[in-house]
């Protein structure tokens, strides 16, 4: 805040050069969609709907399968 707000006497604050010299930065371009760069994927996402199907069919045979036995 010194650096901002200050009289500037205080000479433990960094303070930002006026002549500074400016870097430029080489910016790349970003990639196409097709190139399948970042995100989970559509056949990741697929296996594990269809995975998460399969547990919850398995748990709900398993519960039917406990209350017919506690039934019965």
């Amino acid at each position: 805040m010194d650096a901002l707000f200050g009289d500037g006497k205080n000479s433990d604050v960094d303070t930002i050069e006026p002549d500074a010299e400016i870097q430029e930065l080489d910016v790349e371009e970003a990639p196409e969609e097709d190139e399948g760069v970042g995100g989970i994927g559509w056949k990741a996402l697929a296996l594990f709907l269809c995975g998460g199907l399969v547990i919850t069919a398995l748990c709900v045979a398993f519960m039917v399968w406990v209350i017919e036995g506690l039934v019965l």
